[in-house]
């Protein structure tokens, strides 16, 4: 028989999963922006990220629960998604940065990426 992990070990193991699925997601986000949603409204790429991440994480990993926690709009054309999500081992938050290039000052301008981050901290994971 093997033996069970311990809580911190489940903890490290979701982490080290989470980071490289971090990195899939910002390929992949990456890659939806600069072809489907070139040019789309600024008032419109909240729900076309949140649309996104949902329906990548139903594809990739279906042990994985996220659930869209809040939005913050920083500067002009950028914005910060917070999700938290479950596995059958530990809870955790990850962070998505967008900075849009905007054609106006509108909310209907029409925008472009400019850089996407997906951010996974140790210290927002736990059992």
């Amino acid at each position: 028989m093997t033996d069970q992990l311990s809580g911190h070990a489940l903890v490290e193991k979701a982490f080290s999963y989470m980071t490289t699925l971090a990195k899939e997601l910002r390929k992949s986000l990456t890659s939806q922006f600069d072809s489907k949603y070139k040019g789309v409204a600024f008032n419109r790429v909240e729900s076309a990220i949140k649309q996104e991440i949902e329906s990548w994480f139903a594809r990739r990993d279906k042990n994985i629960t996220v659930k869209h926690d809040r939005t913050v709009t920083g500067r002009p054309g950028e914005l910060i998604v917070t999700y938290s999500g479950t596995t059958k081992d530990a809870h955790f938050k990850f962070h998505v940065n967008g900075i849009f290039t905007t054609s106006g000052s509108e909310d209907d301008a029409s925008s472009y990426l400019k850089s996407m981050n997906v951010n996974v901290d140790k210290r927002e994971f736990t059992r």
